[in-house]
């Protein structure tokens, strides 16, 4: 406009000052009384001139003027977004995250206040529920959530012995922990061994506790998937079954059929080579791992094992892993990848690759056969064999620890890796231990004679033939001949003189206990009972029979 012309060539002309001599600065007077107006230039040398307007000369847009603060408005944001890094988007994100988290809490505790509370204690207490919730879902992601559910699985088991205690009119449910067979005199044995059968039968009336057939000879391994929905069961037939835990363990394939009788000349050396000692399944459920006395560990694909429908000759592995000398006894998958470990009776222990299913290393140190092998999340299995020793491999660091429980202590049965750094042995002579890995000798006290004695308290002692923990929880399961599958409360607290094994809880199962596997947050376990030992034939229960059990143990788990 004429104006907006007349001021800028007042300051050129101002600038450039013809005659050499600096020209005084002009005033820029502007009147803002109307909605339109006219600025001027004024010398400082004129004291005379006045200002006037001429408001006939100024337009006023205001529809330009809008227009104008949009574009810049729209600068600036593309601006921000231009200029936003990847730590601003990340504190973006996270404060959106934070209201997001604030408005739950607050909704979901708004019945819960009290009016004349503190609100600064209100925020105080909103920040650390807050806090403690994001830490809860972080560690739930990341597979780290540690679950305490020994009170709610002792309570409810507590509520279903009640129960058939009611329906049979004694007082067995109270005896359960006992096992029979404790007292000296044979009338009271008889008297108590009648009571334990009639609430044993009760647990199956209610259906608390199921077996299913399948397998001809005594069940060795049990393993399930991440879900708890199929279950799988190896014998020392050679057979190995799926089942369908959800809809009461209904089978749902043979995935390797039962090795019939010997050859032409009568023997059954066949047969003895199919034993299946042990099975292992990945927490993915990719890959399900087989191992027996044939000296090999095969692997099959889980999600191509539902839709074969051949029972006759059984599934095909999609490989074969082969490298022991003597027969596997034991298989572990690392926590939350395809690492696989197998023990054998030649004392070695051989590492596998499922994503590249190859063989690594060699693991050696035992001085005898491997019994039981089992790894939690870090890269560090724990082994047990006939040396009377538990080693701890630090597979990255190309070592392993040494633990020797004692002088006066057997060669133990069982090994279960609760967490990281902490784990569980079941020995021959009935003792249950708990260890730490900076720590040489067990952590609190030593449960002496878990499962009772043989012939009453002046007997030998049974031993522990299998044992299996929920991953990060506080709940263990272990099983014996006792007639009895025992769950124990175990305590990782830092503090020295709280940590150990406390008894729990038990369920009646008669036979020998040779796997057990626990469900998800410890709603159930699934377990392999038969009338024999899972390595050997030197002790037999005669009315015992051949089956894959499922058992109730908690309704509802808490985190």
């Amino acid at each position: 406009m004429s104006t907006r012309r007349r001021g800028a060539n007042t300051t050129a002309t101002a600038s450039s000052g013809g005659s050499g001599k600096k020209r005084a600065r002009s005033k820029l007077n502007i009147n803002l009384s109307s909605h339109g107006g006219q600025y001027e230039d004024l010398d400082d040398d004129d004291d005379n001139n006045t200002p006037t307007l001429h408001d006939e000369e100024l337009d006023s847009d205001d529809n330009a003027d809008d227009d104008l603060d949009n574009d810049m408005e729209d600068d600036e944001e593309d601006s921000e977004e231009d200029e936003e890094t990847v730590d601003a988007k990340r504190l973006r994100l996270a404060r959106n995250y934070l209201t997001k988290m604030k408005a739950q809490q607050s909704s979901s505790s708004s019945d819960e206040e009290d009016d004349d509370s503190d609100n600064s204690d209100d925020d105080t207490n909103e920040e650390d529920k807050l806090g403690k919730r994001i830490a809860k879902e972080r560690l739930k992601k990341s597979g780290l959530l540690q679950l305490q559910i020994a009170t709610s699985i002792q309570s409810s088991i507590q509520t279903l012995r009640s129960s058939i205690a009611k329906d049979i009119g004694i007082d067995a449910a109270s005896q359960a922990w006992l096992g029979g067979g404790t007292t000296s005199t044979s009338n009271t044995n008889t008297q108590q061994q009648q009571q334990d059968e009639i609430y044993s039968k009760n647990w199956l009336n209610h259906k608390y506790i199921t077996y299913h057939r399948g397998h001809d000879l005594s069940p060795t391994s049990v393993a399930l998937s991440s879900n708890g929905h199929v279950a799988y069961s190896g014998s020392k037939d050679g057979s190995l079954l799926m089942w369908n835990v959800v809809n009461g363990g209904r089978k749902l394939n043979t995935i390797l059929p039962v090795v019939k009788g010997g050859n032409s000349e009568g023997n059954n050396s066949d047969r003895n080579t199919r034993e299946i000692l042990s099975i292992a399944t990945s927490d993915d459920d990719r890959y399900l791992a087989v191992g027996g006395r044939d000296n090999c560990v095969r692997i099959f694909d889980i999600r191509t094992l539902g839709k074969n429908t051949n029972t006759t000759n059984g599934t095909t592995p999609i490989t074969t892993l082969s490298g022991h000398k003597k027969a596997v006894t034991s298989l572990s998958f690392r926590s939350r990848t395809l690492d696989l470990y197998s023990g054998s009776e030649d004392r070695c222990i051989r590492r596998y690759d499922l994503n590249a299913l190859t063989y690594v290393e060699t693991l050696y140190g035992h001085q005898s056969s491997i019994i039981d092998i089992d790894c939690a999340l870090k890269n560090r299995p724990v082994s047990i064999a006939q040396d009377r020793t538990v080693r701890l491999w630090k597979v990255e660091e190309d070592s392993h620890l040494v633990y020797r429980p004692g002088g006066d202590v057997s060669s133990a049965e069982c090994v279960c890796a609760i967490q990281d750094g902490w784990f569980i042995t079941g020995h021959d002579d009935g003792r249950l231990a708990l260890w730490k890995e900076e720590k040489k000798r067990p952590v609190g006290e030593v449960v002496v004679a878990a499962h009772g004695y043989a012939n009453g308290n002046r007997g030998v002692s049974r031993s522990v033939m299998c044992c299996d923990g929920l991953k990060l929880s506080d709940v263990l399961a272990t099983g014996s001949n006792d007639g009895y599958l025992r769950l124990w409360k175990v305590n990782t607290s830092g503090d020295k003189n709280e940590a150990g094994i406390s008894p729990l809880e038990s369920v009646p199962i008669h036979g020998h206990i040779n796997s057990i596997a626990m469900g998800p947050e410890g709603k159930f376990c699934v377990a392999a009972v038969g009338q024999e030992p899972r390595l050997g034939r030197w002790d037999r229960v005669p009315r015992a029979k051949n089956r894959f059990a499922i058992i109730k143990l908690n309704a509802d788990g808490e985190e």
